[in-house]
């Protein structure tokens, strides 16, 4: 159990990373553009210079999953400058049972990034801990850069289009179309040279099929997003991103996969459920600087937290 949900917190950092890497590429490169595709793409990427270059904004990040008797939620507030990063929030958890009984779980969060140090607090059975992460933090810190306009300009190509779906004297909603496909191509590029040591062939092995499958299940997914932009300022107001299709695709590209056909039926039928009633979705909102003092751990909590050995203890096999 500890190896597969090793595998979920890297899936999770995957996906992560995904979002991330989207949301700081998202420039598009096309030439044959109408006057308002041109206008559209003028006011997106306006907006996306803004933003990124402005220091002192704050992030609300709102994921949700939902699928039949399950729900999870992660909500952060988050600040990037340089290769610093600061997050505070909670993983929510709720599981309905046969019984109709609803199992939750509640784990508030601090995590802190200075170029390859790394710190996560996490509560858990009412105790802080406190876990070390310098091999995720060096994969985050490129990631986590604050872009620079030479570096927007050089990725232009990640987005296929971008229509104006409401412009008046206060804001601007765009609809942005991405490229699956070069999403894809993206994702293995960054993740190509990236590997744990410490973790054993069969981990790294589930780890490199599960990369696999979510390649090719970008390649074939039709995704999307909404980009406010608050027009006093030109900075982004609000997005809205539906992450489903990328995890219907990567669940139909693991049962379609030959190699799988033993796998236990409860666990088909699981991957069943994700391809064709699972929702991801996530939110996204810019706070004021008041909100910065939410990202800053508690002394307690710092002088509190035991440390950790690993995010997810190893538990002995049975």
């Amino acid at each position: 159990m500890s190896k597969i949900l090793k595998l979920a917190a890297s899936i999770f950092l995957v996906v992560a990373l995904c979002f991330t890497f989207t949301l700081d590429n998202a420039v598009s490169a096309a030439t044959k553009q109408s006057a308002q595709d041109k206008k559209a793409m003028r006011l997106f990427r306006q907006s996306l210079i803004a933003t990124t270059g402005d220091s002192n904004k704050i992030l609300r990040q709102f994921f949700i999953f939902l699928m039949p008797e399950v729900q999870a939620e992660l909500a952060f507030n988050g600040k990037i400058n340089g290769h610093t990063l600061e997050l505070a929030g909670n993983l929510g958890f709720w599981l309905t049972g046969n019984d109709g009984k609803v199992t939750d779980m509640d784990t508030p969060f601090y995590i802190t990034q200075n170029g390859n140090n790394m710190e996560f607090y996490y509560k858990s059975n009412d105790n802080w801990m406190k876990y070390s992460a310098p091999t995720i933090a060096a994969t985050l810190t490129d990631v986590v850069t604050s872009p620079t306009r030479e570096e927007i300009d050089k990725q232009i190509a990640m987005v296929k289009s971008v229509e104006i779906l409401q412009d008046n004297d206060s804001r601007s909603i765009l609809l942005v179309r991405l490229d699956g496909a070069k999403l894809a191509d993206g994702l293995k590029t960054a993740m190509k040279d990236e590997s744990d040591d410490k973790e054993s062939p069969e981990v790294l092995e589930m780890q490199s099929k599960f990369l696999t499958y979510l390649e090719n299940g970008l390649r074939k997914s039709d995704l999307w997003y909404t980009w406010k932009i608050d027009k006093k300022n030109q900075r982004t107001g609000a997005i809205t991103f539906d992450l489903s299709p990328i995890i219907h695709e990567t669940a139909f590209e693991i049962l379609n996969d030959p190699s799988n056909k033993d796998l236990p039926d409860e666990f088909k039928e699981l991957l069943e459920m994700i391809a064709y009633y699972s929702e991801l979705k996530t939110y996204t909102t810019f706070l004021g600087p008041e909100a910065e003092s939410s990202l800053i751990v508690p002394q307690e909590v710092i002088d509190s937290a035991k440390p950790a050995e690993d995010l997810v203890p190893e538990t002995p096999s049975k």
